[in-house]
């Protein structure tokens, strides 16, 4: 089994510990304020190919670096942006991923084999003196099987990973719940790759006008950034996504129907969930809730779909992928 380590905060022991399982090449798992990642040595290729072998994840999709600091983060780029500057100054640390033109010691594997590399400076603290023990910049995509429902627990983590982990760093729930927000600074125009806890609005006053990329990138194409494939963060049980207040509900169970802000009647048959209309609330819930879900054994989940408006962006988006079929 899987050694989960509690970690109370950045000054513990196990930190150390987790540090030399990363100069060595292992695989160690992690808190920040959006999931749990799983961390390898950023620069250290070997290392960054037993994160994709853990995760069963496609070579065309990168992983982001993680560092600590905007000056480690410049040392990987090949051009940094006056954009990037000021999005740093406002935004870091925090959970904004910002895609950039990757200098020659980002490992290609780390790209995937792309021009460009994606960095984030994340705000929590276990992650913070994890990176700054580690003196490495880490490659730390989301600590769950690719395509998969991230992780907001350890325990997430060990059911979905198990012993192709070396060490969990357990430092409880994570806080915001949902992925970063990932913005391509390496063209033209600023874009908007994957929504996150932080606005498009929030990044258009200080740049002006971003791009919104809603697309999905087929299956064998590299990607810029993680989260932009078709389908994603999926349960184990069939999701399904219907008009708000349909309540209409047929076929096999056990089901579990997910409304917002009011639930229609259901029949008895039927598991009902009320969540409320905070998209906050909900994003700091929603794979948590997920994750229940499949551990109750449910066969599938039929949620409403969020309401519009900026603040259900990242919620949307999330459902939208989880949501998809399966293309194999």
């Amino acid at each position: 089994m899987t050694r989960v380590l509690p970690v109370t905060g950045p000054g513990h022991p196990a930190i150390r510990e987790a540090a030399s399982i990363l100069a060595a090449g292992g695989l160690v798992a992690f808190p920040t304020e959006t999931v749990y990642g799983l961390g390898a040595d950023g620069l250290n290729p070997g290392a960054v190919a037993r994160i994709y072998a853990a995760k069963g994840r496609p070579a065309t999709n990168p992983v982001i670096l993680h560092v600590d600091s905007p000056a480690s983060a410049r040392a990987l780029t090949s051009r940094w942006p006056a954009e990037a500057t000021a999005l740093v100054e406002r935004f870091w640390p925090g959970p904004l991923t910002l895609v950039l033109p990757a200098s020659e010691q980002v490992p290609a594997i780390v790209r995937a084999g792309g021009p460009t590399v994606a960095l984030r400076c994340p705000a929590h603290g276990i992650a913070q003196a994890l990176i700054q023990a580690a003196g490495r910049p880490l490659a730390a995509p989301s600590a769950n099987r690719s395509q998969h429902l991230s992780p907001t627990l350890a325990e997430h983590v060990a059911s979905s990973l198990g012993a192709a982990v070396d060490l969990i760093l357990d430092g409880g729930p994570t806080e915001a719940g949902l992925e970063s927000t990932i913005l391509d600074l390496s063209g033209a125009q600023p874009r908007l790759l994957r929504p996150g806890p932080i606005a498009p609005t929030e990044l258009a006053a200080l740049l002006g006008e971003v791009e919104l990329w809603e697309g999905a990138v087929k299956q064998g194409e590299i990607q810029a950034a993680p989260g932009m494939a078709e389908r994603h963060y999926a349960p184990r049980a069939s999701l399904e996504l219907v008009a708000p207040g349909s309540g209409q509900v047929a076929g096999p169970g056990p089901i579990a129907y997910v409304a917002f802000g009011h639930l229609p009647p259901l029949p008895e048959s039927i598991h009902g969930i009320l969540l409320p209309l905070d998209a906050e609330a909900v994003g700091t819930r929603l794979f948590a809730l997920l994750h229940e879900l499949d551990d109750a054994g449910f066969d599938r989940v039929v949620m409403e779909r969020p309401p519009e408006g900026e603040a259900w962006m990242a919620i949307r988006d999330r459902l939208r992928r989880a949501s998809a079929k399966d293309s194999e």
